[in-house]
């Protein structure tokens, strides 16, 4: 697998949601062929992140450059390019799907030969069980499942959400490896996590918001 990878500028970008601004002022830079990691404690936009910068979210300032391609105007020339593996909440392997069901499922989606999808397990060290569940499977390699079944159409890159999550030290490590292991490809992995790995990796670290004073005619539950 050689994949040119993404690049990503960004400079003043800013977003917004429902309880307002999720991050602002955020200047990045991020090459082709990395493992680029957005780190913060929750609630602090990285999920949010993730999607902006894969043209999923828009920006309310700022310029953001993905590989040539200017957002808002080229989002979906960048939503090609960029391909979610997990995003949470809404874009994750459905856990009654039988392992089969969602390489069949992803096969139909992208057009991906079983070849591909044989290749990319290997390259992220995963046999995993077609009869098994995805919900039975371990938690990292439920994720890796997913790393693999979106890498196997080879996407200039890939969005991969709390990497830690639920992940004991071991299992971490074995995931932070493989994703290393798909940017050594030349793809460009992003990815989001309490805590970045260590080694070489580029961190984008979010800082956490403050908390929004409660409205006085709101009604608390105990």
């Amino acid at each position: 697998m050689d994949v040119d990878g993404v690049s990503i500028l960004a400079r003043g970008i800013a977003a917004e949601g429902p309880e307002g601004t999720v991050f602002a002022n955020l200047d990045l830079r991020v090459e082709p062929g990395t493992l680029t990691v957005v780190a913060g404690p929750g609630g602090t936009g990285r999920t949010s992140l993730l999607l902006a910068l894969s043209g999923r979210l828009p920006l309310i300032t700022g310029h953001l450059d993905v590989s040539g391609h200017v957002l808002p105007a080229q989002a979906k020339a960048v939503r090609q390019l960029i391909r979610p593996a997990r995003l949470r909440p809404g874009c994750e392997l459905e856990d009654k799907h039988r392992v089969r069901e969602a390489i069949t499922e992803r096969r139909l989606i992208s057009g991906v030969a079983d070849a591909a999808i044989a290749d990319a397990f290997t390259l992220v060290r995963i046999a995993p069980d077609r009869a098994a569940l995805v919900g039975d499977l371990h938690p990292a390699e439920r994720l890796l499942l997913a790393v693999a079944l979106t890498i196997a159409s080879v996407p200039a890159g890939i969005l991969v959400d709390d990497v830690d999550v639920g992940l004991p030290v071991p299992s971490r490590a074995r995931v932070w490896a493989a994703l290393h292991e798909v940017a050594r490809t030349g793809m460009t992995v992003l990815a989001s996590a309490t805590d970045p790995p260590s080694g070489d990796v580029e961190v984008i670290r979010l800082p956490e918001r403050s908390a929004k004073p409660p409205d006085r005619q709101e009604e608390v539950t105990p």
